[in-house]
This record gives structure tokens, sequence and C-alpha cells, in this order.
């Protein structure tokens, strides 16, 4: 019996709580390294427009990551419900007939991609100068396409399954082997950019078989079976997890308009400054979107289970968890950012005081998104991604965009940098609103 069910009608302290998402939070910033390896083996061993080129390209990645996202962590919540209600033989039905069907609608996704690789790589903003780079790169991503999305369905899954530190294993082994790979590729064969996709899909693949591996020979709770076609079930997982699949889309778009944006102000080099600072807010975020996956299989099972005691017990540790974690990670952010920045760039002096600069206020973000992805989270692992749509697009869109458009004229490439913090603490006045109607409806309904 897995950590999940073993412990689901038992209390837990704060710290167990901590013991149990901690692999979850190591695992949500590996997965953000992956592409921040390769853009630091490129700026270091090839050139600042190497690195340039693939976060031009990064938000086809935040597009499938968003995709993947949005029909995992969606069917996710409803097959911990489903479990929670002791329904174990339809939840078996529901997590085999999406993996299915998210590994053919993926494949479908990254053949048209393909064929259209020029186009898109011109809409997402490339100059002449970067273009062969997007493109390799690019070219190796759209072929790992289902790869990756069925990676991030079985991490998800097997934290569901109750072992999270499995899915740690998973991630922690493509992390090590992207690592030796761009080194072997990049520094020691000189493939530059070609070398640093083939090590990012190759670590990626060698988790995802490791992922399969788990489900075809251990013992689990949640089992292959029958693929089933039910259209309500693929509709109601892709509108559940909107939410999440908004938040990635969203960073994808949000990265086309600062690049468009940033080019303005400073050209290539203001598009590096944006890269390495987008890299460094994907990793610091990683943190907060750690603790909302790892709890939400917890809350998706006790919500199931109707468990009220369980539940809120879980929510006061989440909200503790991300007190603390706002707190380091403003820290970090705020008085070591300019360490990490210098490390990660080299010596291209004038790209480390821009992103030096902008990411000094870039950094007030982190004081209030953590209990905006929190929220949003929680609303998915209860089945409600009408509200965490709601969320997650304000802040990752609405409010970025009404931001970047109005604050850069105003007050010129620092509005640029000040989109963020603004667009996340508008958000958190609405998120407060929501989860104060869901404590006073909730709760009081089940006493």
């Amino acid at each position: 019996m897995s950590q999940l069910y073993s412990t689901i009608n038992v209390k837990q302290s704060f710290s167990d709580f901590i013991l149990y998402i901690f692999p979850s939070v190591v695992t949500m910033v590996l997965v953000s390294f992956y592409s921040a390896i390769d853009s630091w083996f490129l700026a270091q061993y090839v050139s600042t427009n190497a690195m340039a080129a693939i976060n031009i390209v990064l938000p086809y990645s935040n597009l499938i990551w968003g995709l993947a996202v949005m029909f995992t962590c969606g069917s996710c919540a409803l097959v911990g419900i489903k479990l929670g209600e002791g329904k174990r033989s339809l939840a078996n039905t529901y997590f085999t007939s999406m993996f299915w069907f998210l590994t053919g609608f993926t494949a479908i996704f990254a053949i048209v991609a393909y064929f259209n690789m020029d186009r898109i790589i011109y809409s997402l903003g490339s100059t002449a100068l970067l273009f062969e780079d997007c493109k390799t790169y690019l070219k190796y991503m759209i072929l790992g396409t289902p790869i990756l999305a069925v990676k991030l369905f079985l991490e998800y899954y097997i934290r569901l399954d109750g072992r999270p530190a499995y899915s740690l294993v998973m991630s922690l082994t493509g992390f090590i082997l992207n690592i030796v790979l761009d080194y072997y590729t990049i520094v020691v064969l000189g493939w530059g950019v070609f070398g640093a996709s083939i090590s990012t899909i190759t670590s990626i693949a060698i988790s995802t078989l490791m992922g399969l591996v788990y489900f075809k020979l251990y013992e689990t709770n949640l089992k292959f079976t029958k693929f089933h076609w039910n259209k309500w079930y693929f509709i109601k997982s892709s509108f559940n997890g909107a939410g999440e699949m908004l938040t990635e889309l969203s960073s994808g778009i949000v990265t086309i308009f600062f690049n468009i944006a940033i080019i303005k102000f400073a050209g290539e080099d203001g598009v590096a400054a944006m890269a390495v600072n987008i890299n460094i807010f994907y990793f610091l975020i990683s943190i907060y979107l750690g603790i909302a996956t790892g709890a939400q299989p917890v809350i998706s099972y006790a919500y199931g289970a109707q468990n009220k005691k369980r539940l809120g017990e879980i929510i006061d540790h989440c909200k503790k968890a991300i007190l603390f974690g706002s707190l380091a990670v403003f820290t970090l952010a705020r008085f070591y950012g300019a360490n990490i920045i210098s490390w990660y760039i080299g010596d291209n002096q004038q790209v480390i005081d821009l992103a030096v600069h902008g990411f000094r206020m870039f950094s007030y973000c982190f004081i209030f998104l953590g209990f905006n992805i929190f929220i949003a989270g929680f609303y998915t692992a209860i089945g409600n991604g009408l509200i965490a749509g709601i969320i997650s697009l304000l802040r990752s869109l609405i409010f970025v965009l009404a931001a970047l458009f109005t604050l850069p004229s105003l007050i010129g490439i620092n509005g640029i940098w000040l989109s963020v913090p603004f667009a996340e603490l508008a958000t958190m006045a609405i998120s407060i609103v929501f989860y104060l109607m869901f404590v006073n409806s909730y709760f009081k309904k089940l006493v």
C-alpha cells in the first residue's frame, strides 16, 4: 500500500507533509532545468545568440507542455477523486484512456508542426541572424513532442499512485543525463545547438522509459487496462486542466511579447538578458509548482472521500509551505540573483548588466505568485477547472499583457520588467476572494 493511500485518514504533521511533497518540489525544479541547462552550455561554450535562439522557440515547448499538463493534470484530479470515492476500476479506465489519447494527440500535433516549421519560427519573432539555430533546436523538439508529453503524464500519475520518490528518480536521471550529454555534445564534440537538442530529447526519452517500466514491472495501485473512448471524460479532463494549460501556454505567448518588446529597447542583447531571467524565473517558480502538484493527489483523494478534517489539514500545510517558500525564494532572487546571472552568462558584461537590472525589479513577483499558483492548483485538484482557469489566465496572460502594453510607454524598459510583479499582485487579490469562497461554503456545508 502506497504512502498516499495508507496515510490519507491519518493526521499528518507539517514536517511529514513537507517530506511527502519534497520529491515533487525537487522534480519540478529539475524539470525547469532542462532548457536552462541547454541555455547555460550554449552561453558558455557557443554564444549568447545561440542561447537567445532556443529562447525564441521556447514557446513551442511551453505549448506542448501546456497541452500535456492540461490533459494530464485535469484527468489526474478526476482519477484521484474516483480513487477517493472507492471506484478503482473506473479510475484505471480513465488512467489508461488518457495515456493513449495523449500519445496519439501529441503525435498528430508534431506531424503538423514539422511541416510548418519555418512559419512557426518567424511567427515566434526570430531574426534572420537567429533563424538557423532556431530551426535546428525546434526540429528535434518537434520530433520529441510525444515523448515529452508521455514523460509528464507518467510523472504525474506515479505521484498519484503514491510514489513521488520514484517520480523524482525519473527526473533526476534525466537531469544528470542531460548535463552529461550537453557537455559531451557541445563542449567535446562542438555540435552547438544541435548537440543541445539531441541531449535534451535523449534524456527525456530515458526518463519516459523509466516511467513505463514502473507501470509494467512494479506492483502499482493504478494499472493499465483497456482503452475506452469517452469524449465527455476527455472534455472534462481538458476543461479541468485548462488552468495549468493556460499557465504554460500563456508563458509561451508572453515570452513572444517580451522578446518583441525588449528587442526594441536593447536588440539581441536584450533577448539574451530576457532569456536568462526567464530561465531563472522558471527555476524559482518550480518550487511553488512542486508544492502545488505534490499536494494535488492528496487533495483530490480527500475531496473525493469527503474527508473534511484531512482536507482542512492539507490546506493549512500548503499555506505554511507557500509562505515559507515565498520568503525563501524572494530572498534568494533579491540578494543572489546577480550572482546567478553572472555565473549563467559568463563574460558578456552588457548582457549581464541588462539582466541584473531587470531581475531586481522582476523579483518582487515571487512575493505574490506562490499563493496564486496554489489556489489555481487547488481548484484543479477538486475538479473546478473554471476558477483554476480564471486565476491562471489573469496572472499569466491578461494582467501581464495589460502591463506590458502600458508600462513601457510610461517608464521605458523598466515597464517590461515590472509587468509580471504587477500581474501577480493584481491576481492575488482575486485569489484571496476565491479561497474565502471555498472555505466559507464547503466546510460549513459539511458540518
